[in-house]
């Protein structure tokens, strides 16, 4: 794990000053999805049928965000969108729905969830080149099995078959779902964290809103990934001592403003989903603090990063190295 010797809090809220904002290429970061089931239209209208509550009879409780709630009343964020079985379908039955690639791709990881205990139970990852950008993942979860001639390392199409919809691990089978993410990869290095699942462990995979994605597909025969996340609001942001350049910043150079000077501070922003869409080098003698305005808004609506548990764990996640085992932050304060 990752020492320090003063705690981190984000500042809340920020949203970056004009000039600050990298430009993306409307070539860069094109993705093309299908439905990974029949369910056909994805677009984030509240419908039933189409997303599977938690038991709640609330059909938005399957969409992404902060559509859940914990024990204590707090929001929780949901990273994916839990498809339910296509209708008809009788809830004391298994479901029959084949889940299918929603892209080519390369199968990364395959998980039996009888063999390596996950909340997403028997689960499936597929990575996808998108050029000018870096990987995009997807996540195919609590598949009730695998097709079994799928192999890790393998190239499919989109359309492959992967498995058959279920309730793995152990959730009612009444509530049967497929739970459905694309996103990013926040560190190749995150099995010196947890080397369960590796790489592929979930709190290594940081998702966007698949809706949003599907919508924008409809509307400009794509989704242009790199452009809906360095166009995304700022939730909060930490400035950094001066260190290597996070794994993550070398295979999404994207989100990086500007010249890396490994002598000099750091600061790094997050979206609400916690996805580091902000890192440069700050210059001796410059407060990059002064260069941001706060506004609550985007962190209410985020994961909470403010919490310092949780703050804590989203920047281990994103430092750890073999070369970076403590770091020292400095202290923001809490902004919203």
């Amino acid at each position: 794990m990752i020492r320090r010797r003063s705690f981190l809090v984000g500042l809340g809220g920020v949203v970056l000053g004009a000039g600050l904002r990298a430009e993306c290429s409307s070539e860069a970061g094109k993705l093309v999805l299908s439905p990974p089931t029949g369910q056909c239209v994805l677009d984030g209208s509240v419908r039933q049928g189409v997303f599977m509550d938690t038991g709640t009879g609330r059909p938005e409780s399957g969409m992404f965000g902060n559509t859940r709630k914990y024990a204590d009343g707090s929001p929780r964020f949901h990273e994916g969108i839990d498809i339910a079985p296509v209708q008809p379908w009788r809830r004391d039955r298994n479901p029959t729905d084949v889940v299918r690639a929603s892209a080519p791709g390369l199968v990364v990881y395959i998980n039996q969830c009888r063999q390596n205990a996950s909340l997403y139970g028997n689960y499936v990852v597929l990575t996808h080149e998108v050029p000018s950008f870096g990987v995009v993942y997807t996540l195919y979860a609590h598949l009730r099995r695998i097709d079994r001639s799928l192999k890790a390392g393998q190239q499919v199409p989109a359309g492959r078959a992967l498995g058959i919809m279920g309730h793995t691990p152990d959730f009612p089978l009444a509530r049967a779902h497929l739970h459905f993410e694309v996103g990013v990869v926040m560190n190749r290095h995150y099995p010196l964290i947890d080397a369960q699942h590796g790489v592929w462990n979930g709190a290594n995979l940081y998702g966007v809103d698949p809706c949003v994605a599907f919508t924008e597909q409809r509307r400009n025969g794509a989704f242009d990934i790199a452009a809906y996340l360095v166009h995304r609001p700022i939730a909060w942001g930490v400035q950094l001592e001066p260190g290597p350049r996070p794994d993550f910043f070398r295979r999404y150079p994207l989100f990086w403003r500007g010249e890396y000077r490994e002598s000099w501070p750091m600061w790094v922003a997050f979206s609400r989903e916690g996805i580091p869409v902000h890192g440069q080098s700050i210059p001796p003698g410059v407060s990059i603090a002064k260069q941001f305005r706060g506004s609550s808004e985007e962190l209410r609506k985020g994961r909470n990063w403010a919490n310092p548990e949780r703050g804590r764990i989203l920047l281990e996640n994103l430092l750890v190295s073999p070369s970076r085992s403590s770091q020292r932050f400095t202290r923001l304060g809490e902004v919203g």
